[in-house]
């Protein structure tokens, strides 16, 4: 057995450990996919150094498709991202929001560029700007593969409350399409829990905005009692101007030991369960659907978010780097 067969094998029983104790986690994504580029690595360990066989050319070769197909599906996710940037920006207007993933993919082509610098000329600088970048490639990819695990939670219809995570309004008055979506999946889990147990409570969370008219809260409640969830059934919670204040405000208004389950958007859902778990709030997220030419743009903000929530680790990590490319620069 390979080392590269055997560390897969680990990280895949791991992987397999972390998702049960605990699903709200990154190391999930991180575990699975390192799982899976070392049993990758351990296919063509056999192949390049193993004895020879009769299948070793054909093998080699899929190997080799594989990498070009790689390649050819990054290229057409830089693509994508690209158009559906525009696509945003059309839509939405030219906000610094929504330029980030465009900077990812300038990112993805820089470092596509980088790997064969690297091999060819081993220089220094081209070999720490491709590990830096490779790096949080990785952890982009990790944060991607934990945000898809997470969608496919299904909390049981057992909740004592649904919390729904409010989002700007429309003209400061009117609820957003991404706020009716996120309302939509509330009162579908309402509805489906009232079939078989007893209704759950729900909480409707956000503040007031300096260009609103009224509270997201107040905004929410109004819509979800025009679909017919009785007034009271809703609880306002009307102070957060952000996700981590939606859990700070609404965790003191739940007892203790109560079934909790939170509504979001599906890009917003992982990172949403992160920060209830940094606030010790037992609650398991759902997602609710959004326009895809939002997601690239919405995954790649999330991100950074994830990245900001522990941004001294990442600050000394880019001051490392900079040495590093200081020290190579003028030796």
């Amino acid at each position: 057995m390979n080392m590269f067969l055997l560390f897969g094998i680990v990280c895949g029983i791991v992987f397999l450990l972390s998702m049960r104790i605990e699903k709200r986690s990154i190391f999930n994504g991180m575990f699975l996919t390192l799982s899976l580029l070392l049993f990758l690595g351990s296919g063509l360990a056999v192949v390049t150094t193993g004895p020879v066989s009769k299948y070793d050319h054909l093998i080699l070769i899929l190997y080799l498709l594989f990498g070009l197909m790689l390649l050819l599906f990054l290229l057409f996710v830089i693509g994508y991202v690209i158009r559906n940037t525009w696509k945003l920006i059309r839509k939405e207007g030219r906000s610094r929001n929504n330029f980030f993933s465009l900077l990812a993919s300038v990112a993805m082509f820089s470092f596509l560029l980088l790997i064969p610098t690297t091999f060819l000329t081993i220089e220094p600088i081209a070999i720490t700007m491709t590990i830096y970048i490779g790096f949080y490639g990785f952890l982009f990819l990790s944060f991607l593969v934990s945000s898809i695990l997470y969608r496919f939670n299904r909390p049981y219809y057992n909740q004592h409350y649904i919390v729904i995570l409010g989002a700007g309004l429309l003209r400061g008055n009117e609820v957003s399409p991404i706020l009716a979506s996120r309302l939509e999946r509330g009162i579908y889990f309402y509805t489906m829990q009232k079939k078989v147990a007893p209704p759950p409570r729900i909480i409707v969370t956000g503040g007031r905005g300096e260009d609103e008219i009224r509270s997201e809260a107040e905004a929410m409640k109004a819509y979800l009692v025009r679909r017919n969830i009785p007034p009271q059934s809703i609880t306002l919670e009307d102070r957060a101007r952000n996700t981590y204040e939606n859990f700070l405000y609404t965790k003191k208004m739940i007892p203790d030991h109560q079934n909790v389950v939170f509504v979001t958007n599906h890009f917003h859902v992982f990172r949403s369960s992160l920060i209830a778990k940094q606030l010790s709030m037992p609650a398991e997220g759902i997602g609710s659907p959004t326009a895809w030419y939002f997601q690239p743009n919405a995954y790649t903000r999330e991100f950074i978010a994830v990245l900001a929530m522990n941004k001294k680790t990442h600050l000394l990590f880019f001051s490392c780097f900079l040495l590093l490319l200081a020290y190579f620069s003028f030796s």
